[in-house]
């Protein structure tokens, strides 16, 4: 069966490497959900899990927060050291003259350029990641797509029937640790790629990914390793509050409580204000992800009214529903605070380079 799968798809991925099973082609390998590390990723990643859908968080990059660094330092060095070479060889004794002014200014530019982009991302909320949308009484997988470095072309709904799905792990030469799991369909007649789904969840390994969703799509809620404890609603998809979503990378780790009822204030104040942007970024993503779920095409695809979910998760406390509404007063103050001292320290290290 895998032959057959390698010689269907060897004219079409370059390095087709190992194919898992197919939805209902054989039994779900239980073994794999007593990894208790991995299930325990996943439980925290989920957004939501009832009898019609299941989604996950939609995953995040943390070398997109060092790639904004990169080019943010890399901009104020490269614009500085221009800058000094211009006010070395012409700047007049008499003082501040044109060329002074516009070396200046165009420091000021092209050190500014990555913030300004950032805070238009922040404003604009423009969607970056996708979510993917397992829908279990339809037996479908529902997410928008946009081809890659597209950023002017709309995303389109692709719905999917689950069982066509081929799922496929794909490594990358000499970085064993990045095995991402891969969802393909093809055209029957032609062997042709037509879906490439890519949770790109890299933290957890992609067989339990796999067999998780599987044991969702085709099994009883009992037989999904749903942990209470860790497994929580998050209403990102309706949340007004950049700030509350930039609080889940610290409730996921336990830093702070699910409930926002102001616990873990000072560990978050530490790792917060040295990695402001980053989490910012983070809290951006999942407020501005694609959602399927949103579309009234897969919106008349849920049958579920909110009531006896089978699957057990942790409800959405009022404190963290003022929290996604912009209105927990613990949660901005904090990461206003957070903000101030980020901005403090990076204009002391200006001021300390430049003197």
């Amino acid at each position: 069966m895998i032959e057959d799968k390698h010689s269907q798809f060897a004219k079409h991925i370059n390095e087709l490497q190992e194919v898992l099973e197919s939805p209902y082609s054989s039994k779900i390998d239980k073994t794999l959900l007593k990894d208790s590390e991995d299930i325990e990723h996943l439980n925290k990643e989920i957004a939501n899990i009832n009898p019609d859908y299941m989604t996950f968080l939609p995953s995040y990059f943390w070398y997109y927060y060092f790639g904004i660094g990169w080019v943010y330092i890399t901009a104020l060095f490269l614009s500085n050291f221009i800058y000094d070479d211009i006010t070395y060889v012409y700047v007049r004794p008499e003082g501040w003259g044109l060329i002074n002014i516009i070396g200046t200014l165009l420091y000021l530019f092209a050190a500014g350029i990555p913030i300004l982009l950032l805070l238009y991302q922040f404003i604009r909320k423009h969607p970056y990641r996708i979510q993917y949308y397992f829908l279990k009484k339809e037996q479908k997988v529902a997410y928008y797509y946009r081809p890659s470095l597209q950023f002017f072309k709309p995303f389109e709904l692709k719905i999917v029937d689950y069982k066509d799905l081929i799922p496929e792990i794909h490594t990358i030469k000499n970085n064993t640790a990045y095995t991402p799991l891969n969802l393909y369909i093809a055209n029957p007649n032609t062997g042709d790629i037509t879906h490439h789904i890519k949770p790109h969840d890299v933290s957890v390994d992609p067989r339990v990914h796999w067999a998780f969703i599987r044991t969702y799509m085709e099994s009883n809620a009992t037989d999904l390793p749903i942990d209470p404890e860790l497994c929580e609603a998050y209403p990102t998809d309706t949340s007004k509050s950049l700030f509350a979503c930039s609080d889940i990378v610290f409730r996921k780790y336990g830093i702070l409580p699910s409930d926002h009822s102001g616990g873990g204030q000072i560990m978050v104040f530490i790792i917060g204000s040295l990695f402001t942007l980053g989490y910012l970024l983070q809290g951006n993503n999942y407020q501005t992800a694609k959602r399927a779920i949103l579309h009234p095409d897969v919106q008349k695809l849920l049958t579920w009214d909110g009531q006896d979910n089978p699957y057990p998760i942790q409800p959405i406390t009022d404190e963290a529903r003022l929290a996604f509404e912009g209105r927990n007063w613990e949660v901005n103050v904090r990461w206003v605070c957070i903000i101030l001292i980020n901005v403090g320290l990076f204009v002391w290290a200006v001021v300390a380079y430049n003197s």
